[in-house]
C-alpha cells in the first residue's frame, strides 16, 4: 500500500489530472441528478388531466361579475319590453338602440351579445330589416352572440331569422327571465370553464389513448398560449385519432383562446 501511495505521489501532473476529472464527473453526476429530480417535479406539477384543470390553475376564470362586464346591446323599437333599468342596477353593461341603418351598423361589432328584433329596427326596411341585419352580422362579424327576439306569436318569416340566432326569446320578458337568459348565454359562450368543459367532452368522446390524450392537452395548452399557429394546431390534432372531431375541437379551442 505504501508503495502504491509513493508511486501515485510521484506521478505528478497525471495524478492531478485524474483527480480533477474524477471531481468533475462527481459534480456533474450530482448536478444531473438534481436536474432530473427538478424536471420530474415540474413535469408532474404541470401534467394537467383536463383543459378545465389547466384553465382553473392558470387563469382568472369566470365569475358572474366578470361575465356581466361583457358589452350587451338591445336593438328593438320597443325597449320597454326589456327590464333595462333592472339589468343595469344588477351590474350588466347594457346599451339600447331603437333603430339602426344598413349604412351604419359597424358599431355592433364592438358588442359581445346582441338582442335583435326583426321588425321596425332597420330604417331602410321596417318590415323585416332585422333579418337582413342578422345575415350581415353573421357574414361580416365574428364572435357576436345573437339572441333573436320577437313579440309575434306566429310568423313563418321568423323561422330563418331564429335559425341564424344563437338563442331565441319572446318579448316582453320579465326581470327574472331576462337575467337568467342573459347570464345563461354569457356563460355558455364566454365562460372559459364552460368552454373548457366542452373541449374535454370532445376529447373524452374521441376515445384517445392516454398518450394521445396527454399530447392533445399539451397542444391545446400551447395553442391558447399563442405558441403555435392555427395551421400547425389543426394539423397536429388531425394526426392523433380518426375519431376526433378536429374541426369542432379547433373551433372550441379558438373560442377558449379568445375569451382568456
Amino acid at each position: 500500500m505504501a508503495e502504491f501511495i509513493n508511486i501515485w505521489s510521484n506521478s505528478g501532473w497525471l495524478a492531478n489530472l485524474v483527480t480533477i476529472v474524477l471531481g468533475v464527473i462527481t459534480v456533474f453526476g450530482g448536478g444531473y441528478s438534481i436536474y432530473r429530480r427538478f424536471k420530474s417535479c415540474l413535469g408532474s406539477e404541470n401534467d394537467y388531466s383536463s383543459v378545465v384543470n389547466y384553465v382553473r390553475s392558470n387563469y382568472e376564470y369566470d365569475s358572474i361579475a366578470i361575465l356581466k362586464k361583457r358589452k350587451v346591446a338591445i336593438i328593438d323599437d320597443q325597449p320597454e319590453n326589456y327590464p333595462v333599468d333592472y339589468l343595469r342596477r344588477s351590474g350588466f353593461n347594457i346599451s339600447v338602440y331603437e333603430e339602426v341603418s344598413l349604412s351604419n351598423y359597424n358599431f355592433i361589432d364592438s358588442y359581445d351579445l346582441v338582442f335583435l328584433d326583426i321588425t321596425n329596427v332597420v330604417k331602410e326596411d321596417p318590415k323585416r330589416g332585422g333579418f337582413e341585419l342578422i345575415k350581415r352580422i353573421r357574414s361580416e362579424m365574428n364572435g357576436i352572440v345573437i339572441i333573436g327576439v320577437s313579440s309575434k306569436r306566429f310568423d313563418p318569416t321568423l323561422t330563418e331569422f331564429f335559425r341564424l340566432a344563437d338563442e331565441t326569446a319572446k318579448t316582453p320578458i320579465s326581470e327574472k327571465d331576462c337575467e337568467e337568459l342573459l347570464l345563461g348565454a354569457l356563460e355558455k359562450y364566454y365562460s372559459p370553464i364552460h368552454i373548457s368543459g366542452k373541449i374535454d367532452e370532445l376529447l373524452n368522446d374521441s376515445m384517445l389513448s392516454q398518450k394521445h390524450h396527454k399530447k392533445a392537452l399539451k397542444l391545446i395548452e400551447r395553442y391558447i398560449n399563442l405558441s403555435v399557429s392555427d395551421d400547425y394546431f389543426y394539423g397536429a390534432l388531425s394526426g392523433l385519432n380518426k375519431n376526433l372531431d378536429v374541426y369542432k375541437l379547433h373551433k372550441k379551442c379558438q373560442s377558449l383562446k379568445d375569451v382568456l
